[in-house]
């Protein structure tokens, strides 16, 4: 039996993100059924609906990725897990940072993006700590 390329690809992506939390320290829970979120994520007792996007990457600025997030709404999902596939790289944007249409993200870091675009969303600033900060430390 054959499978589609893309859900293949978005489940494996789904592993990289579980693992991801796990390793920093996070209890996971797979969802199964319909839900708006993929993974649940518990910090300390604080839970969180995490949505994971397989990035997509501009074929001409290859730096350059983003996730969609255009079919949520505000309390579908806590965190959204982004996953560069060929940079086996995780970064979290809460739903305030990816509003209700699509993130972008760039893969440089900031002394490479200073000349192009020196507001640019980086990978390196969207980190698991930055999005916890937000979401977890008034609980």
């Amino acid at each position: 039996m054959s499978r589609n390329d893309g859900h293949r690809a978005g489940e494996l992506s789904e592993f990289a993100v579980a693992a991801d939390l796990v390793d920093k320290g996070c209890r996971v829970s797979h969802t199964h059924g319909e839900y708006k979120y993929d993974l649940v994520a518990d910090w300390d007792g604080c839970l969180l609906r995490v949505q994971v996007k397989k990035a997509n990457q501009d074929t001409e600025k290859p730096w350059k990725y983003r996730i969609f997030t255009d079919r949520y709404e505000a309390g579908d999902v806590d965190l959204f897990a982004g996953h560069l596939v060929d940079e086996d790289e995780v970064f979290y944007a809460t739903f305030e940072d990816g509003g209700s249409n699509e993130f972008r993200i760039n893969s440089k870091t900031s002394a490479e993006i200073e000349e192009y675009n020196s507001h640019a969303k980086l990978v390196e600033d969207y980190t698991f700590g930055r999005a916890i900060s937000r979401l977890c430390d008034d609980q």
